[in-house]
């Protein structure tokens, strides 16, 4: 028996679930309060910036090594990351169940509908469902290399390299006992922070990826729609249902609203720190001070343009909802009174919100592009110097 759209909703909110739980910060359940192990990953990530700057010391003033601050900041701008997404997301959990629950509750509704509603529901959970795993490939991929790399030349050469760079006092790494206990705990961090990332960017991915469901069943709606129009004997019926799109299209601006509000921070620390990540790790690679350094920039690369994609994807919803109200509906058949109705809601899709890093930058493509060429040329400066 095949799945229904809502239950494939459900089971990939399941899934997103597990890996936030991992982190203590499963916001989707309606009971969610901070609890233990919150706490434990809150500080452990304060505790990662405190040995960080701990290796940062030793590397530059003890072994006057300055490599060891680029390899640093490049790890510790996914720690910075994880931990926005924690905050932001506890923070406004009751706004995030929120939109969930509006989402599930589109799927629930407009399941039992045949015809074209149940196609574009489908459509969409399967853009979500390859979006998520491919970064699980992406996450599980980067990881295994991050860890296997270390573990390979440990065994085979006995040459003593770290998973993350990071120092331990008190833990002397240069003996067999010591490097295996901060190998260890290193896993552990990069465990902790592949699930917490990862949980983080599904709630937002769901809550971008599913836009354009609702412009695909706004535009559903507008063909009903028309058919009524042209039946002048069923004006109340027309009347209901145009104000249910009316309704539908405030639904589209509340959601995107509120997912800018939650996640806008989040995409200004995501861009930022992805961009001196990038940097610090593309130095490392030219002074070939850090093996995995390709691994983790083509990590970065991804999660930058995706991020900056789903940015693009509102844009383009936003100009389709546009060109929907406009060349879709039969306007000039309705009514005086829904007429002037039409040009408000068409006034309102003209200026409708888009992603913003933080009302700094615009979330699209076009600034990936931008950055992409910064990022260029910073590379070529370091290919002539270095």
């Amino acid at each position: 028996m095949a799945k229904t759209a809502v239950s494939r909703f459900r089971a990939i909110v399941k899934v997103i679930r597990f890996c936030a739980n991992f982190c203590g910060t499963d916001v989707s359940d309606p009971n969610y309060r901070m609890w233990a192990l919150t706490y434990i990953v809150i500080t452990s990530v304060i505790f990662f910036f405190a040995c960080t700057l701990y290796t940062v010391y030793v590397g530059v003033v003890l072994n006057k090594d300055w490599t060891i601050i680029l390899q640093a900041f490049a790890v510790a701008a996914s720690a910075i990351q994880g931990l926005t997404k924690l905050l932001c997301c506890v923070a406004n959990a009751p706004a995030m169940r929120q939109i969930q629950g509006t989402y599930e509750y589109i799927y629930k509704e407009y399941e039992g509908r045949d015809g074209e509603y149940t196609k574009y529901l489908h459509k969409h959970i399967n853009t979500f469902w390859n979006l998520m795993v491919a970064f699980i490939w992406v996450y599980t991929s980067i990881v295994t290399a991050m860890i296997c790399y270390p573990l390979f030349y440990f065994v085979v050469y006995n040459q003593k390299l770290m998973v993350l760079h990071f120092l331990v006092p008190g833990i002397n790494h240069n003996s067999d006992s010591g490097h295996v206990m901060l190998i260890t705990l290193h896993i552990m961090c990069l465990m902790f922070g592949a699930f917490g990332n990862f949980g983080g960017d599904m709630y937002l991915f769901l809550f971008i990826t599913n836009v354009p469901l609702l412009k695909d069943i706004f535009k559903v709606k507008f063909q009903e729609l028309n058919e009524l129009v042209l039946q002048t004997d069923k004006y109340e019926e027309m009347h209901n249902m145009f104000w249910d799109l009316l309704a539908w299209h405030q639904k589209y601006a509340k959601i995107l609203h509120g997912t800018k509000k939650i996640f806008k921070t989040v995409m200004f620390v995501q861009l930022s720190t992805a961009c001196v990540s990038i940097l610090c790790t593309i130095s490392c690679i030219f002074m070939k001070v850090w093996p995995t350094a390709p691994a983790y920039l083509m990590y970065s690369f991804i999660v930058m343009y995706t991020f900056c994609g789903l940015g693009t994807i509102v844009e383009t919803t936003n100009e389709h909802f546009t060109n929907e109200i406009y060349s879709t509906l039969l306007w000039y058949e309705l009514p005086v009174k829904e007429q002037k109705i039409v040009i408000l809601m068409l006034a309102k899709s003209q200026n409708e919100l888009v992603l913003t890093a933080a009302d700094v930058l615009p979330l699209s493509m076009a600034t990936a592009l931008q950055l992409t060429k910064g990022i260029y040329s910073f590379s070529m400066m370091l290919l002539t110097y270095l």
